[in-house]
């Protein structure tokens, strides 16, 4: 009885000491009652904000940089679970015989010796898992980095277009009313208003698609911030940089691109995982060893066995498994040249189109932009003069709108190549936008 009560009471112990379960079930409708209700910090309703300082507001609030943060503390846990050697298992027995003493007892158990390869696999493999997880987590922080670069872009590119295009819209509104009454008079031709009324609709056009595209910035904007549209909506933003001061570094930054991205730097942790797997079937060709302590009470004999238990490998001296996981490490190292491969032509493709969208900048605010407006000049003082009709001069006008709004889509293509340009090279070149990110990567690989 008294060896019953201390097992009865080191059990207890054990069960007090486990975690018990906690339900903690999701509740969607209090997350969008809390996401329309996040605010960004108080500023004056003219202040500035910087690529940086909205980065900064995102890493705090935004779904996909808290998802990834997330799922790298479950790494984090994984990783430290995968420390935790196998447990042992225990096997009790009761016997009753005819003779005396009728009862007999037996407990016995199993103890995996875990060290060796298949330990040092396992724990690196959980330990590049959450190598994975940082990378996943720095480039979830620069996807998002990005959206609100472009998000800025098409933002100040709206902004700036719709008063042109409103300015568009009454100079060919009013061409079209003095046409119209020009064909009244007999002293035009139909056609000539039917044009004027067809250039009129497309200017129309061309402001609701310019709201159109705000009110998207607006909520891309919004989105990168993990905020609503309403608090978005009145931000202003620093205007987004035209060009590069420098280029000279570019093959050196198309080098770094291949070789230290982060999507490049995962696929080095892919192959290196596979690379584990193929060390683990290997060491699975030999036996693995576990003890096997027990107690016996035979009918009044007290017996203490040992044994050593051999888990043997398969028929195969597992050769297929092994051939599998040398395959699947081969194909890592595929994908691996695969996002290097992919990283430069990214570079390369977006360094053209950077100097192509700047050529055409520089075009149209050299030259096509001084010329429309030379002309809406000309002919200004040419009706001032009475040496043309009002009419010619409202078209100068108008050509001279069309030209700026050229010259906004220009500026709007250059900078958009310019944060395509970023993205590729996985490179920002304000220096606070770089502080902000490391910050964040910093905090987070202390953790580890």
């Amino acid at each position: 009885m008294r060896r019953a009560g201390v097992s009865a009471a080191i059990l207890a112990l054990g069960l007090g000491a486990c975690t018990h379960y906690a339900p903690a079930p999701p509740n969607p409708k209090q997350f969008v009652a809390e996401l329309d209700a996040r605010r960004l910090p108080e500023r004056p309703p003219d202040a500035v904000w910087t690529t940086a300082e909205l980065l900064s507001e995102a890493i705090q609030r935004n779904p996909q940089i808290v998802e990834a943060r997330a799922k790298y503390v479950a790494a984090l846990a994984a990783a430290r679970a995968a420390k935790s050697p196998p447990g042992p298992s225990l096997t009790l027995t009761a016997e009753y015989a005819t003779e005396q003493p009728r009862w007999g007892y037996s407990g016995a158990g199993d103890i995996p010796l875990d060290f060796g390869t298949r330990r040092s696999a396992r724990v690196t493999t959980a330990q590049l898992q959450v190598l994975q997880a940082f990378y996943d987590y720095g480039e979830t922080i620069w996807s998002v980095r990005t959206d609100i670069a472009r998000a800025r872009s098409d933002l100040n590119a709206a902004l700036q277009e719709i008063p042109l295009a409103t300015l568009a819209v009454a100079t060919r509104g009013r061409r079209a009313a003095r046409i119209e009454d020009r064909v009244n008079a007999g002293q035009d031709a139909r056609p000539a208003l039917i044009l004027a009324r067809t250039e009129l609709s497309a200017a129309n056009g061309r402001l609701a698609a310019a709201n159109g595209r705000l009110k998207a910035a607006v909520d891309d904007l919004a989105k990168a911030l993990g905020v609503s549209p309403a608090v978005a909506r009145p931000l202003v933003l620093t205007p987004a940089p035209l060009r590069l001061t420098d280029m000279g570094d570019l093959a050196q930054w198309r080098r770094d691109a291949a070789s230290s991205r982060r999507d490049v730097l995962r696929a080095i942790a892919d192959y290196d995982i596979a690379d584990q797997a193929l060390r683990l079937e290997i060491a699975n060709q030999y036996p693995a060893i576990s003890l096997g302590p027990a107690y016996n009470y035979d009918h009044g004999v007290t017996k203490l066995p040992f044994s050593l238990a051999l888990a043997l490998p398969p028929w195969d001296l597992n050769r297929r498994a092994i051939a599998q996981a040398e395959a699947s490490r081969a194909a890592a190292g595929r994908s691996l040249e695969l996002a290097q491969a992919n990283a430069l032509a990214q570079v390369d493709a977006a360094t053209t189109a950077l100097a192509t969208a700047q050529a055409d900048f520089f075009r149209n605010e050299q030259r096509d932009a001084p010329l429309a407006r030379g002309a809406a000049d000309l002919a200004q003082r040419s009706a001032k003069a009475g040496e043309t009709d009002r009419v010619d001069e409202m078209a100068a006008q108008a050509a001279a709108a069309d030209a700026e709004l050229a010259l906004n889509d220009a500026r709007h293509v250059a900078t958009g190549a310019f944060v395509d340009f970023e993205d590729a090279l996985r490179r920002s070149f304000d220096p606070a936008e770089t502080k902000v990110i490391e910050t964040a990567m910093t905090q987070a690989g202390r953790a580890r």
